[in-house]
């Protein structure tokens, strides 16, 4: 039995058949995943052409004047050791 949680924008009762969680703010939303059946739509989902996935956002979340910014990505650098030089004789 699919576990029934409370859509962040609507208030009503979502389960997780028709619903998705918003990659912002983390909270579960009415999400049509299927063209051919009706449903509720409280947000949308695009596919990131950078990471080649997925990305879902509420309604809430896409209204914001001030949205939260994206998490920024790490560089991975290797760490730089000194150099040891041998003096010269």
């Amino acid at each position: 039995m699919a576990e029934t949680w409370s859509c962040v924008v609507c208030q009503e009762a979502a389960d997780e058949g028709d619903s998705s969680i918003c990659n912002s703010c983390g909270e579960p939303f009415h999400l049509n995943q299927r063209n051919d059946t009706p449903g509720k739509d409280c947000g949308t989902v695009w596919i990131n052409e950078q990471h080649l996935a997925l990305e879902f956002a509420c309604q809430r979340c896409l209204d914001a004047t001030d949205p939260h910014p994206p998490p920024k990505p790490r560089i991975l650098r290797p760490r730089l050791r000194q150099r040891r030089y041998r003096k010269r004789t």
